[in-house]
């Protein structure tokens, strides 16, 4: 049994190809721009550090998170064109049916189908939100350094507080992912 491939052939039967090259790019992008992030590094005067390792971290962060704006926004554009804005955001329009019909669902331990307005497109929708806030933070954390600015290192920390929101949501929307499919298969099998 290789968890990666049941994964992978999980997400084939529920994403278009797209969808599913757009999702997994985003998700390998993310994940080096974590692990790059430690080996950023810049000196007092504000200017990229000149230690191997601080240098080439950080232009790989840069250009990772540059390359990474175009790519969400597609990623968006596609799964708002396709699911619709009520799928992600259905508080939005005070519609919150699905996601108590999910929610009874959990309390009865059984994990609900991922269904438009249901918890499971909720966690979806605040992934694409707070992965949307870390791009413009970095964005303007990155101009801001570029003009010298004075709120330079002020952006920097609310990017490094929405990235804390970014590696929290990979955290929990990969494991209850994981959780779905392998529950899903075991009952799948039980039956």
């Amino acid at each position: 049994m290789n968890p990666i491939k049941i994964t992978i052939d999980y997400l084939r039967e529920r994403q278009s190809f797209t969808v599913l090259v757009l999702h997994i790019t985003i998700l390998i992008l993310v994940l080096s721009q974590i692990l790059v992030s430690d080996f950023m590094g810049f000196n007092e005067a504000g200017e990229i550090s000149q230690n191997t390792l601080d240098f080439y971290g950080t232009w790989i962060h840069i250009i990772t998170g540059l390359s990474l704006i175009p790519i969400t926004l597609i990623f968006i554009a596609v799964e708002i064109k396709k699911q619709g804005v009520k799928h992600f955001f259905p508080y939005l329009f005070s519609d919150f049916s699905q996601l108590k019909s999910d929610l009874f669902e959990l309390r009865k331990f059984k994990i609900p189908e991922v269904k438009t307005g249901g918890l499971g497109a909720i966690i979806e929708g605040l992934g694409l939100g707070a992965l949307s806030l870390v791009l413009l933070s970095g964005s303007a954390w990155y101009l801001s350094w570029n003009l010298n600015g004075a709120w330079t290192h002020n952006i920097k920390d609310i990017h490094e507080l929405f990235t804390g929101l970014v590696q929290a949501y990979v955290i929990g929307h990969g494991c209850m992912g994981l959780i779905h499919i392998f529950m899903g298969r075991w009952n799948h099998g039980r039956s």
